[in-house]
């Protein structure tokens, strides 16, 4: 099995479209988006995330097959641009446990932390072999919200982790800004 991790440029849109539809397709419950919202979405909208400066998208192939994808984000907001939020990590069910997942997600922190100081992420709990990998990776958590979401009446908790290397983080504390 050969595996590569490629970057993402506005021509990869369908590309792009084709697996981020699949992730929300086949892990619903995972993220905070809806299938719904993003089926319908002209190819504009696909390109134009791709080619949004403040905005990395990744993809794994496997010989040839894109199989998953990872993505980091800047905030809006002008006092927290400093802190990157890693979005959308995604492997196809049967390459989990492969490496797929550590090389997608060590690409776009590299890339995530050249434009931040910190890289933050929201987890389900139950999701323990992420969590792993993101401690694995330098992530800790700093606090868990309960219900954070809702699919198919079931509510399900998120651990919210950060990856802060000016700052040694404790564990369940959250860094909170001096008012």
């Amino acid at each position: 099995m050969r595996s590569e991790i490629v970057k993402l440029v506005p021509q990869d849109w369908a590309v792009f479209r084709a697996i981020r539809l699949e992730s929300l397709e086949r892990a619903p419950e995972v993220y905070g988006t809806g299938l719904h919202q993003e089926i319908d979405q002209p190819e504009e909208w696909w390109r134009g995330r791709l080619e949004f400066a403040e905005l990395g998208v990744f993809t794994a192939c496997v010989d040839g097959d894109t199989v998953g994808m990872s993505g980091w984000m800047l905030p809006g907001g002008a006092n927290t641009r400093h802190r990157a939020y890693l979005w959308g990590v995604y492997v196809r069910d049967g390459l989990r446990g492969t490496g797929i997942g550590r090389a997608l997600v060590s690409a776009t922190l590299a890339e995530a932390l050249t434009r931040s100081e910190a890289v933050d992420l929201n987890v389900l709990t139950e999701n323990t072999a992420a969590v792993r990998l993101y401690e694995s990776l330098g992530f800790i958590v700093v606090g868990t919200v309960p219900r954070a979401l809702k699919y198919a009446g079931v509510y399900r908790d998120q651990h919210h982790m950060a990856c802060d290397p000016a700052v040694q983080l404790t564990p369940g504390t959250v860094q909170a800004p001096v008012v």
